[in-house]
């Protein structure tokens, strides 16, 4: 009851010092508050020490970095060639099979040309008109001087009667050269019409000509374009071409002939009827004896003919856009040409074709082989290695290690004896990289695959690293472990290839670096 009577007590007392504070009543004496229950502190729990991973390190070391290149390739015979076409294209036509004998400079086979045959025939077209307003302004420019020529003659010859005293043998002999000037002038007119007339008859006859060409073209043409398999249809469309080739060459010839002869006469007629009216005009001043206002006029006509003539002779030169218009129209002929020429494969040899990869219709690419002959200029029991490739580094004369299917694990050396487009006879076409290899009595078969090692660069006693050791951003670089922290060395790297960089400079034999 006691205990209980001193615990109230005690919560009372707590109370109304707690009011008291609140309310700023006077300070009430201090009661004992027993002291609070001591309690266990909880254990500690124990933060594991993280564990940091291993670092992959790598040691720089000095040895040989070497950069190599593996190519397949196969057995062949050394008087096996690939041959292949210079562009690519569609195959128009294959003119040989195998076990065909060929002869140097024979079509193989041919791509579709296209449009190419068309703009051919354009070309030739502008050339040949462009050549001739070349040869029509050269004319014209020398007209103008033969005329001025010929007006100073008689501008110098009206001077020098004039001067001449007359009497009666000048003037007989003036009468005879009034009437041999008209009849000069007479036989020029006939003449010149003459030369004028049969020349265009002939292009009359000649444009005949064409015309049958052109139909004759048209109907092998059609024929050939019914039948395309059909050679002798084939054959009649080249002699048609051909024929109307030269049809046309012929009415561009006979053309200027006629022009010529046409601006002949017209020259020829005035130079006659000038010589007339020289001729009358000496008669006139013999009669009428000489005037000192018409030689003082005669004299400055002579000048003005001479002025005429050295400005007719300046302007005698060509055209330099008519020359330009000439050469660009003789390139543009040439070029679609030798582009059409390309298109066929052409035989570098005499031989013999042992397969034929391509057919009319199929897309070929230029390198690739679509034909397979053999050279029977070579001995046809020799052997060597053929690698099908139109880019592989190689050059002849270059060195190379090979391994053979049938002798596993053993390399032999060889050397490159050509390389495509190349041949020691003079054959076009050849695609492919030819290699000797030694010793040359190894029992091989054509087909045995073998492989041949290119090493495209070495370097002996190089300090190289791993390429995983190496790390770039806008240099190449290392991290080196310098005491607790990686420390970053800038490198310079040289020869590389899949498992070795070359050290340049940067880092030294024996230091070690931390790898990615």
């Amino acid at each position: 009851m006691r205990k209980i009577i001193v615990g109230l007590a005690l919560i009372g007392s707590i109370i109304l010092s707690a009011c008291g504070s609140s309310a700023s009543a006077p300070a009430t004496p201090e009661t004992w508050t027993p002291p609070p229950t001591p309690t266990t502190p909880p254990a500690p729990t124990a933060t594991p020490t993280p564990v940091r991973p291993a670092l992959t390190t790598y040691t720089v070391q000095r040895g040989t970095i070497e950069r190599r290149v593996e190519l397949q390739g196969r057995v062949a015979a050394v008087g096996e060639r690939e041959l292949s076409f210079a562009v690519d294209g569609v195959v128009k036509a294959v003119y040989v099979t195998p076990d065909t004998e060929i002869a140097r400079g024979q079509v193989l086979a041919e791509l579709e040309a296209g449009e190419l045959e068309d703009r051919l025939a354009q070309a030739k077209q502008q050339y040949t008109l462009a050549q001739q307003q070349l040869d029509r302004a050269l004319g014209e420019m020398r007209f103008p001087l033969r005329r001025a020529e010929i007006d100073l003659e008689v501008a110098r010859t009206a001077l020098a009667q004039l001067l001449a005293p007359p009497d009666a043998t000048k003037i007989a002999a003036a009468r005879a050269a009034l009437q041999q000037a008209e009849a000069a002038r007479d036989r020029a007119r006939n003449d010149a019409s003459a030369v004028k007339t049969r020349a265009e008859l002939a292009l009359q006859q000649a444009q005949k000509r064409l015309i049958a060409a052109q139909a004759e073209f048209s109907a092998a043409l059609y024929a050939a374009e019914q039948d395309k398999t059909n050679n002798s249809a084939q054959e009649r469309l080249a002699r048609a071409g051909d024929a109307l080739r030269a049809a046309e060459e012929e009415v561009a010839r006979l053309q200027i002939e006629y022009d010529t002869a046409r601006n002949n006469e017209i020259a020829a007629v005035q130079a006659a009827e000038a010589q007339v009216m020289l001729a009358q005009t000496a008669l006139d001043e013999l009669l009428k004896g000489p005037d000192p206002l018409k030689v003082a006029e005669a004299r400055r006509a002579v000048a003005v003919a001479e002025l005429a003539v050295e400005q007719a002779r300046s302007n005698i030169r060509v055209d330099p856009q008519l020359e330009r218009a000439v050469e660009e129209a003789k390139q543009g002929f040439d070029d679609i040409r030798r582009q059409i020429e390309a298109l066929k494969l052409v035989a570098g040899f005499d031989g013999r074709i042992l397969a034929v990869n391509v057919a009319p219709g199929s897309v070929v690419r230029a390198g690739e082989p679509a034909f397979i002959a053999l050279d029977p200029s070579v001995a046809s029991d020799a052997l060597e290695v053929l690698v099908t490739s139109s880019s592989a580094p190689l050059v002849a004369g270059q060195p190379v290690s090979i391994s053979f299917a049938r002798y596993p694990g053993v390399t032999y050396q060889g050397t490159v004896t050509s390389i495509p487009g190349s041949s020691s006879n003079g054959a076009a076409a050849l695609s492919g990289y030819h290699i000797a290899y030694e010793p040359a009595d190894l029992q091989l078969e054509t087909g045995d695959a073998a492989t041949v090692t290119v090493v495209l660069a070495r370097r002996e006693g190089v300090l190289w690293l791993p390429p995983k050791a190496i790390r770039a951003d806008s240099r190449s670089y290392v991290l080196v472990q310098r005491g607790d922290r990686p420390e970053r060395v800038d490198i310079q790297t040289g020869l590389t290839t899949q498992d070795r960089v070359e050290i340049v400079s940067g880092l030294n034999e024996g230091d070690v670096v931390i790898g990615q």
